[in-house]
């Protein structure tokens, strides 16, 4: 009896599905989320947030931010697969870069869907905000007015906890932590993993491997840099500085929006990097590839 055509191969695909194009679309928005929300910043009339993760509570911005957040954190996190010694390009990929990889995609979304604190702007009354508003009444028709407890916390608007205060640390920690461990990871990854001779055209004549390794490295020190930085600031005004020095620390911090400049540098080296293992441009491309 005759077999179907790919009957050995059930995950066959009547397209092509190129891997080199996925790693350029995680880095196409990673690259440009900080630049949409600085031209969102300068032509809707929206605050300048303390950081990339507040602009989850601006018009426009917030619906950007939650967009490309779990984007990237779905091929992170379920696009990658262990079938990786046979395939040239991803040769010396070891099974812990996988789960590692795996576990950058979930912390995207913990970013997303766990935001942060606080609102990350003085709103002058002529701007819309979105809030977490609890005990809300008055928003049946024909009713006008609503009133409530406006929160920029989301856990504590679950009536369990009661007040900020009682919200679990575990909780509190849970976007900062995915946020450190995602940078982490992909700081990992452009030093450690993608400078890996990987493929067999990075050791022939034409390669243009040690080029890439440049980029990759620098990059990864880059977010390297931007994740101590941050973590040495939360360090320094949690455990190290009085309660006054530690708010006048934060409020030069925040003034210069220092967290904002550090997310987007850590966050378009990643893209970078990764439009790179994309090959982009020729120009990172090896010659045996033309």
């Amino acid at each position: 009896m005759p077999q179907p055509p790919n009957a050995a191969l059930p995950d066959a695909l009547p397209f092509a599905l190129s891997l080199r194009r996925v790693n350029r679309g995680v880095g196409y928005v990673a690259l440009f989320l900080p630049v949409i929300l600085i031209a969102l910043t300068i032509f809707s009339n929206t605050c300048f947030n303390q950081s990339i993760s507040h602009y989850y509570y601006s018009r426009i911005g917030g619906d950007i931010f939650v967009g490309a957040l779990p984007f990237i954190g779905l091929l992170l996190a379920f696009f990658y697969s262990f079938h990786t010694k046979t395939v040239d390009g991803y040769l010396r990929h070891y099974w812990y870069d996988i789960w590692l990889i795996k576990l950058a995609g979930i912390s995207a979304f913990l970013i997303a869907y766990s935001p942060t604190t606080g609102s990350g702007c003085d709103y002058d009354g002529a701007e819309v905000a979105r809030t977490f508003l609890t005990s809300a009444s008055g928003l049946a028709p024909p009713a006008s007015d609503v009133t409530g407890a406006l929160s920029y916390d989301m856990w504590a608007t679950f009536p369990m906890f009661g007040a900020p205060e009682n919200v679990p640390i575990v909780l509190q920690s849970l976007h900062f932590g995915g946020a450190a461990v995602m940078f982490t990871i992909l700081g990992y990854f452009s030093y450690f993993v993608f400078t890996r001779i990987n493929s067999f055209a990075s050791v022939i004549e034409g390669s243009r491997k040690g080029f890439r390794n440049v980029w990759y490295r620098a990059l990864g020190l880059m977010i390297f840099a931007c994740v101590a930085i941050m973590g040495g600031a939360a360090i320094l005004t949690k455990l190290i500085l009085s309660p006054d020095a530690a708010q006048a620390f934060l409020d030069t911090w925040n003034h210069w929006r220092l967290t904002f400049i550090l997310e987007s540098v850590a966050l378009m080296s990643f893209g970078l990097s990764w439009m790179i293992k994309g090959r982009f441009i020729k120009a990172f491309e090896d010659g045996a590839e033309h």
